[in-house]
């Protein structure tokens, strides 16, 4: 299974989520699993191509802006699991 999220503004945002919330994700803790995110979206991958699809995917979604050193940089922290 793989999820992509980022930390934009102190929010956790969904990279794999079709819907743009309004708000932030909320991360949790439980005895059982420790420390998700709550409604993060999870995909099954079974290939390096499928595993590279949906990294694409929610590469387009990332939070990008101009800066004076680059055109294209990411405003964000984003990381992409596989489990």
């Amino acid at each position: 299974r793989a999820s992509y999220f980022e930390i934009y503004n102190e929010e956790i945002r969904d990279l794999l989520s079709p819907q743009k919330s309004a708000h932030g994700l909320e991360l949790k803790e439980s005895s059982d699993s420790g420390v998700y995110i709550k409604d993060l979206t999870s995909v099954v991958v079974k290939s390096v191509a499928e595993i590279n699809s949906v990294l694409q995917k929610g590469k387009k979604n990332r939070s990008v802006g101009f800066t004076l050193m680059n055109a294209g940089s990411s405003r964000s922290h984003s990381i992409f699991s596989i489990v």
